[in-house]
């Protein structure tokens, strides 16, 4: 029996289905999941280094500290993040980082055993500050003696 349209061996044309969906809505639980675990992920990989890009801040106000008791470090502005490191007498550490390292260890274990139980570290406003951090971290890990290290900034 042929239908009105249709020839004998067609199909039927395809009906669509009036219903709806009984879900219309997403799940969007997995997607806040994976979300997460990315932002958590990105978090613990990534490393923070401000320290790099900033300056030393002027100075608005600090404190009177004598020279006398403290083995003076000065810091100035060198080629690119690399700065220039004074003995308090003005003659330069080695460019070599390295080297450099040992030449301060030498500097203030001499500067100590003449009786001087502070370190100052002056500078010039335009030095890195990760210079100064690596300046630190040299007297942080070579002497325990150390009462305190000041950082001072050049009055300009």
């Amino acid at each position: 029996m042929a239908q009105l349209g249709v020839a004998e061996g067609d199909e039927e044309p395809l009906r669509l289905s009036s219903k709806k969906a009984a879900d219309d809505e997403i799940d969007i639980t997995p997607m806040i999941d994976i979300v997460f675990l990315l932002l958590i992920f990105f978090i613990v990989c990534s490393t923070m280094v401000p320290a790099k890009t900033g300056a030393i801040p002027s100075a608005k106000r600090g404190l009177m500290i004598s020279t006398n008791d403290s083995a003076l470090l000065i810091m100035e502005r060198g080629t690119g993040e690399k700065s220039i490191i004074k003995r308090h007498d003005g003659t330069l550490f080695n460019d070599d980082e390295e080297r450099q390292r040992v030449d301060i260890i030498d500097y203030l274990t001499q500067q100590l055993d003449v009786g001087k139980t502070e370190v100052m570290i002056v500078g010039s406003k335009d030095v890195s500050v990760g210079e100064v951090a690596r300046v630190q971290r040299i007297i942080g890990d070579g002497f325990d003696g150390v009462k305190m290290t000041y950082i001072a900034v050049k009055e300009e």
